[in-house]
């Protein structure tokens, strides 16, 4: 005989059912999220009373539907779906002919996409989107078959969602104009296409298949400032098409969402920082990417397979502009000091473009005057000291100097990886040089006075060193110095002395031993920039001490000595560097 109750003992078995299953839920909710429930403390009861109510009029009434309503005022606010900013919970949970599963289980998508979003945001003492998943995960291990609150029925476990998963995804960067490099072309730097690959401009993922890659790296439009990617999404299953799939851009330039319909086919449009109105910092010195997010996702819930779930790919987008600098000097005119004063140089020629614009030129111009200032002020100084330091008289400098004399270029910017947008981009630089490094022609002459002798000196330094260099950093190179090492070069030219005895009474004579110690030395070229990345155009020269060792004979007192004989002190004759 069944045992039938009244309708008073029903509804005091519920009530009594109601709280056992309350304590429950509560419980549930401070293991998931304890520092929460530490902060409520006794007001607990009362928490979960005020949200039972809440549930009840929102048609939530499976405990799990309960708890996971809960979690999210834990974390965003008690009754926060009715304040202003928290439209999307109200959406979620009041949707007509839509499951309480589906509801419940969409508020905690949603929630997590909120935290996502202000996870990069200091101080908002919200948990991470992993804590809030974990803390799901608990809930719905411990409720999800603990059927309805208060219910004397059999327990009924709450199905969460159906059926909502993204089957693919295509990202393709659209090129709208033609893109560009600079090349040496007829003897001439010109702007040549880029061939590239359209194969390698797009990256596919399917469900079942690997993930997108966690970063795609793009090129700015050659024809704008703005990167621009087409997305597709297909999702044959979607749990609500006003919901899912979603898809979330997150960048320094805006935050926005797309969802349903508007994901099967869009274009993403990715800023990137303008170049410098007045050129780079530093030749060949790469721009920094700007950084953006893209999220795509659904419920990560399927009827068969593994879902795909939610995709993260961070966008890196690279400056596309390319430059170009080249310039050309001469050889300096010829000094003869101090019968008259150095002539004027002749200015030097420079070119500078930014993906075919002219761009100013004066500063390069003027630094390559500059060189040809500091070696007229270094030879200057060069007839001084050969004067004091070796004692002649009538003292005469010549020289014939070339100093970076002749043409070079170097071309540089971001190009993209052969390996397609999965591979970071490589910065291309390319140089053509065809210099004379030094050859300063120098003769230096006078007449010395020494220990009863007078002779006529003649000190020669005529070596030549030329620096020839054609390559470009490609794709598979790491190190652009070592690239670039053989764009500059490092010289040693010695000095050659020459001796002419002047008779006088006393018929002491001089002879110079070879070799005389000294040299001119230096370096001149391209070398990586000293403040870091980049490279920078450089010369330096220098005089080593040059003495020599001449050998005295005097036939009256029948005397032969050795007798070492500065002529020139250690100097720097050009120290100069051109960004």
């Amino acid at each position: 005989m069944a045992l039938q109750l009244t309708l008073e003992q029903q509804r005091a078995l519920e009530a009594l059912a109601l709280q056992r299953d309350l304590a429950q839920v509560g419980a549930a909710l401070a293991r998931a999220f304890p520092e929460a429930a530490a902060r409520i403390g006794e007001r607990q009861a009362a928490l979960l009373e005020l949200g039972w109510r809440r549930a009840q009029a929102l048609g939530l009434a499976h405990a799990l539907a309960l708890a996971r309503y809960l979690a999210a005022w834990f974390v965003f606010g008690v009754e926060f779906e009715t304040r202003p900013g928290f439209e999307w919970a109200q959406q979620a949970l009041v949707q007509d002919q839509a499951s309480e599963g589906l509801r419940v289980f969409q508020l905690g998508r949603r929630s997590r996409e909120e935290l996502q979003r202000h996870a990069a945001k200091p101080g908002t003492g919200l948990p991470a989107p992993a804590v809030f998943d974990a803390a799901l995960a608990l809930l719905d291990a411990e409720l999800a078959g603990h059927g309805a609150m208060g219910s004397l029925l059999p327990r009924e476990r709450l199905v969460l969602g159906s059926a909502c998963d993204i089957d693919a995804v295509d990202v393709t960067q659209i090129e709208s104009g033609v893109r560009q490099h600079y090349a040496v072309e007829q003897g001439r730097w010109q702007r040549v296409p880029t061939g590239l690959d359209a194969e390698l401009q797009r990256v596919l993922s399917t469900q079942g298949n690997a993930p997108l890659p966690a970063q795609l790296h793009l090129l700015g439009a050659a024809d704008s400032s703005q990167a621009r990617l087409r997305l597709r999404c297909l999702a044959r299953h979607v749990c609500d098409a006003k919901v899912h799939p979603l898809v979330n851009f997150n960048g320094v330039h805006g935050h926005y969402d797309r969802r349903g319909p508007m994901t099967q086919d869009l274009l993403v449009t990715l800023p990137h920082e303008p170049p410098r109105a007045d050129g780079p910092a530093a030749m060949a010195a790469g721009s920094p990417a700007a950084f953006s997010e893209l999220t795509v996702a659904g419920c990560g819930l399927r009827d068969s397979g593994a879902p795909m779930g939610e995709q993260h790919v961070a966008l890196a987008v690279y400056p596309p502009e390319q430059h170009m600098l080249a310039w050309r000097r001469e050889p300096s005119p010829g000094f003869d000091l101090p019968a008259q004063a150095p002539p004027p140089a002749a200015a030097p020629r420079g070119r500078r473009e930014c993906d075919g614009k002219a761009q100013d030129v004066q500063a390069l111009q003027a630094g390559l005057a500059q060189l040809d200032t500091q070696l007229a002020e270094g030879l200057a100084r060069l007839f001084i000291a050969w004067e004091r330091e070796s004692g002649v008289e009538s003292g005469r400098l010549q020289a014939e100097p070339a100093v970076l004399a002749g043409g070079a270029g170097l071309t540089w910017g971001w190009a993209a990886s052969p390996d397609g947008l999965a591979a970071a981009p490589f910065y291309r630089v390319a140089g053509l040089l065809d210099l004379v490094a030094c050859q300063l022609d120098l003769r230096l002459s006078g007449e010395l006075a020494l220990q009863g002798t007078r002779s006529r000196l003649h000190l020669h330094c005529a070596a030549r060193e030329e620096l020839r260099f054609d390559a470009q950093r490609g794709p598979r190179d790491d190190d652009l110095a070592a690239v670039f090492k053989p764009a500059q070069c490092v010289f040693r030219h010695p000095f050659v002395l020459h001796l002419e005895n002047i008779a006088t009474p006393e018929l002491a004579m001089l002879d110079a031993l070879q070799p005389v110690a000294g040299a001119v030395v230096g370096a001149a070229g391209l070398r990586p920039h000293p403040a870091g990345a980049g490279l920078q155009w450089f010369a330096r020269i220098a005089v080593e001490p040059v003495v020599a060792t001449l050998h005295l004979h005097d036939p009256l007192l029948g005397q032969q000595r050795l007798l070492p004989h500065p002529l020139l002190p250690a100097m720097t004759l050009v120290d100069w560097s051109l960004d």
